[in-house]
């Protein structure tokens, strides 16, 4: 695993095409926000532990953000 550091107003890119920047920091929380074009699924993590109809399936286009 890869780990960075990185500050607020700070931005990670990934393969080019998808950035992930920290917006926020409050207590133990972190808000990051996450510029991907509409093919690239986002889950958070702990969603992908339960099944339901919530889960995209890796298959389908990604909504629009």
């Amino acid at each position: 695993m890869l780990v960075l550091r990185r500050k607020v107003g700070e931005s990670i890119i990934l393969d080019g095409v998808i950035s992930i920047s920290v917006l926020a920091v409050e207590g133990e929380r972190v808000k990051i926000g996450i510029n991907a074009p509409p093919d690239v699924t986002i889950v958070r993590e702990e969603l992908l532990k339960v099944p339901g109809p919530d889960i995209p399936n890796h298959s389908e286009p990604a909504p629009q953000r």
